[in-house]
């Protein structure tokens, strides 16, 4: 609302004092619909944001755009709702494809707004048509859940993104392919062989320890 609208607002209210009973509801109307939309004025919304790493420039990007489509095809074999619109509460999707052998590996983390953290871990094979191998899930601590640092994946670099990218692969070595996503924001990350190139930087490091974070709290007793 305007300034001039804001300054009609107290006029209103001392001329509807002089009116008739009719007139001075009319009035008192218009000075409810005015505040109304001065209240309306100050809400701000808040777009919803992907963060996509490089997907064209390089070999890196190629293949990480290809393990992005791989998720999409899997998520929808396996039955899985797509995160890339958003999701009601915090959930990470951590993707180990291997090329040498099956059943690959999913885990997916997921915080219950009523349940707390939830860890799912599904095997599959890539090719049969009964894909599944095994399903399962656990409730997660939330000790276990605040030692995974999650903060820090929301802003962690794809190796599309590295300067050296493409210098970091392997000849028989699997990949890591992370997806987060919340209700304000969705981003995917790729990675070679991150157990291989763990020492080269840091991000491999990182993208490795999730996976056999997850891994280990998946099996944990």
């Amino acid at each position: 609302m305007s300034g001039a609208e804001v300054q009609l607002i107290p006029v209103l209210l001392k001329a509807s004092l002089r009116c008739t009973p009719s007139m001075r509801i009319l009035l008192l109307i218009a000075v409810f619909f005015l505040a109304s939309c001065d209240s309306q004025s100050g809400d701000t919304t808040t777009d919803f944001v992907r963060h996509v790493p490089d997907t064209t420039k390089s070999w890196a990007g190629r293949m990480t755009k290809e393990s992005y489509h791989e998720a999409k095809r899997l998520e929808t074999k396996l039955g899985l709702p797509a995160l890339s619109n958003g999701a009601n509460n915090t959930e990470i999707r951590v993707w180990n494809f291997s090329g040498s052998y099956d059943p690959q590996v999913l885990f997916i983390l997921k915080n219950d707004s009523t349940d707390g953290w939830n860890l799912r871990t599904i095997s599959f094979y890539k090719t049969r048509g009964d894909s599944i191998y095994a399903d399962y899930s656990r409730t997660m601590r939330h000790s276990a859940v605040d030692s995974l640092n999650l903060n820090r994946y929301w802003t962690l670099a794809s190796q599309s993104d590295l300067k050296a990218g493409d210098s970091f692969g392997c000849m028989d070595g699997g990949d890591v392919f992370v997806e987060l996503s919340n209700p304000a924001k969705y981003r995917f990350m790729w990675y070679r062989c991150p157990d291989i190139n763990k020492d080269n930087d840091s991000v491999f490091l990182l993208a490795n320890h999730l996976a056999n974070r997850l891994d280990a709290l998946a099996v944990e007793h």
